[in-house]
Order: C-alpha cells, then sequence, then structure tokens
C-alpha cells in the first residue's frame, strides 16, 4: 500500500467519554436490581450525601488482558531469570509465548522444564528468521488486548504489567505504553549507562517525541513496549531489521499519531553484555539509524506542517552526522513510497545501500 502526501483525514471523537457499550449494557440489564437496593432511601432529602451515596454507580475500568511475547536466541544462561520475572508479576499474563529462533544452546529445554504445569506458557522453535519475524510470528499467535514484548535476556519488575494494564484501564484512548528501565550485566549487577541518562535528559527539554527518538532511543528496546494489538492490524508489524526494528516501530506510532505513555518508573532491566546485538557494529548500526529515520522523516513531509517539522530535525542530524545518508535516503524513500519498510525494495538495492554506507561517518 502506497502512502500519498493528501492530509490525513480527522479522527473522529469517540461517542461515549465514561462508559464502553459492554459497560452500559450491564448497568442497563442491572439497573432494576440497583434501584430496588435504593428504594429504602428514596424517602431521603436528596440533597443529602446519604442520598447521592445511595444513588451513586461506581463502574470499575475492565482490566486488560496481555500476551507476553518472549524471543529466544542462545540466552539459555538468562532466559530461567526471564520467564521467571514474568511469573512473578503482581499482575499476571493471561499468556506467556516463547519462541525460539533457531538457537544452538539448550535454552528451549529450560523453557520446557518451567513449562510444566504452566498452561499459560506457549513455545515452539522454529529455523533462523532474525528477531523482528520470530516477534511477529508470536504476535499472529498472540490472543489478548495488550502485547507485551520481552527480549529473552531482559527482566521485568514485579509491578510492570499492573501498572500498565492501569494505564490502558484509566485511558481507552491509549494505543502503547514505555516506562523507565535500569541497566544491568551479564551477572545481574547494576550498571550505569550515561548514553540513557543523556537521552533522557534531551526528552525532558523536548516536546516533540518523534525527534527525541531520532536524538536517542529512549525506550531502548522492544523489551519496553506494551501496545494494544489491534494496532499492529493498523500500522504493521515489524519490519526486515536487524538492529532497528523497534526504533523503525516506535516511529511508526509517533507519525500515525498513535497515542504513547511513558511512565517514569523504572520497571524493567536491560541486561548489557558482550552478545548484545547493538554492539555488532557502528556502521551496520548506523545504517539502519539512517534509513528508519529518513522513511519517518519522509512520512512526516506528508502530514500537515509536515516539511516544518521536518526541518526541526535538521540540528539532530548534524549533531550526529546523519545529515548526508539521510538525505540520500529520504530522497529515496520520496521516489518509492510505502506503509512500511517491511519488504520494502531498498532492501535488495545493494548499489544504493553502498552509495549510503560510503556517506556515513
Amino acid at each position: 500500500m502506497l502512502f500519498s502526501c493528501k492530509p490525513d483525514k480527522p479522527v473522529g471523537k469517540p461517542s461515549m467519554n465514561a462508559l464502553s457499550l459492554l459497560d452500559q449494557r450491564i448497568w442497563q440489564s442491572q439497573r432494576s436490581h440497583y434501584i430496588s437496593l435504593a428504594n429504602p432511601l428514596l424517602s431521603l432529602k436528596t440533597d443529602t450525601p446519604q442520598a447521592r451515596a445511595a444513588h451513586t454507580v461506581v463502574v470499575e475500568p475492565m482490566q486488560p488482558s496481555i500476551s507476553v511475547i518472549i524471543p529466544l536466541y542462545n540466552h539459555e544462561r538468562y532466559i530461567s531469570s526471564t520467564l521467571y520475572s514474568v511469573l512473578s508479576q503482581h499482575y499476571p499474563a493471561r499468556e506467556i509465548i516463547v519462541v525460539d529462533d533457531g538457537s544452538s544452546d539448550d535454552g528451549m529445554h529450560v523453557v520446557q522444564t518451567l513449562a510444566q504445569n504452566r498452561p499459560e506458557i506457549i513455545y515452539w522453535k522454529h529455523s533462523n528468521r532474525g528477531a523482528h519475524n520470530t516477534i511477529n510470528a508470536a504476535i499472529h499467535r498472540s490472543s489478548s488486548d495488550l502485547v507485551s514484548i520481552l527480549n529473552s535476556d531482559d527482566i521485568y519488575h514485579p509491578e510492570r504489567l499492573k501498572d500498565v494494564a492501569a494505564s490502558f484501564a484509566q485511558d481507552p484512548d491509549l494505543d502503547a505504553v514505555a516506562t523507565g528501565m535500569d541497566f544491568i550485566n551479564g551477572e545481574g549487577a547494576p550498571v550505569p549507562f550515561e548514553w540513557y541518562d543523556q537521552a533522557i535528559d534531551y526528552h525532558r527539554n523536548s516536546d516533540d517525541l518523534g525527534k527525541t527518538l531520532v536524538n536517542g532511543n529512549i525506550f531502548v528496546t522492544t523489551s519496553n513496549l506494551v501496545v494494544k494489538r489491534s494496532v499492529f492490524e493498523k500500522i504493521g508489524h515489524f519490519s526486515d531489521l536487524r538492529y532497528a526494528h523497534d526504533l523503525d516501530f516506535f516511529l511508526r506510532l509517533v507519525s500515525e499519531g498513535r497515542k504513547i505513555q511513558i511512565l517514569p518508573r523504572e520497571l524493567m532491566s536491560y541486561r548489557i553484555h558482550a552478545t548484545n546485538t547493538i554492539s555488532e557494529g557502528h556502521l551496520k548500526v548506523k545504517l539502519e539509524w539512517a534509513t528508519v529515520t529518513a522513511f519517518y522523516l519522509a512520512r512526516l513531509a506528508c502530514k500537515e506542517d509536515g516539511w516544518k517539522r521536518v526541518s526541526n530535525h535538521i540540528d539532530v542530524l548534524k549533531t550526529h552526522n546523519l545529515m548526508d545518508p539521510v538525505m540520500l535516503l529520504f530522497g529515496y524513500f520520496q521516489k518509492y513510497p510505502a506503509a512500511s519498510l517491511d519488504r520494502h525494495p531498498y532492501h535488495d538495492d545493494e548499489d544504493f545501500k553502498t552509495l549510503v554506507r560510503n556517506n556515513i561517518s
């Protein structure tokens, strides 16, 4: 599906503010019951606290169900801690879907052992297809209201799902939630991460989440994403990228005007160790960083005041020496527009990618 630069259609306001259709039907079906309870108090004056309390019906927001998705790849050492962190949640996940992406170690055996007498744990193994394909496969299998991703070396804090579920219950228009995080090493000991602190400081002084993410991905990882499952049907799944499929999806949420909430409380631990994908090579990472940034800006240019919003990113591009590769890629995506980077012809255009690489410093 191609995108055009026609202004987006305005989104109509919901017809109901406080109660969902389901809540209204429940209220109508039980109305006589509530009235009968109030009958003994009908003789009271209507302006008294007792009478007002008798006629007040409090409808609690419906709590969403959650599917936790764990893409597993050669993390036999960490997967038990990761799974235990989900099983120990104060708000339990409806299902935990573990997909082994062709690991060469015995991580799946650990999962099988922990899954005994745990019907909520669903697991399978397929040949190596990459993290984005593995996550997408699990999303298609999921059946809950929310999808919460957790990489097989990271850890949830015990109250993460409870706090996130509360945010979605309180705001029906919310599409995605991310939270604060801390950082641990391979042994699980806390470690500082100066880059993250600087990125958060930048965000505090910015009123543009997209620009914040281009400057530094403050969400850091797919492990920090909880999103309505229905959102994937509307804006697509994770694209065919090794290093920046998370940033690409986060920026797509922004460009599509999805409502995102950031809870400042640290509710997960990101593990830093020698085999983190992001540590594989500066040039490879920066190429994908430039690619998803250019695609985001090409989409942004089609919005109202789009060119003004695009120009607002120039200082960030200059700061990170991204201007040259992003401008090349921006032109490419203007020439070959698409709804997402998934299966985009860019991936097979090796001559053009070589040109971009030669302009990365």
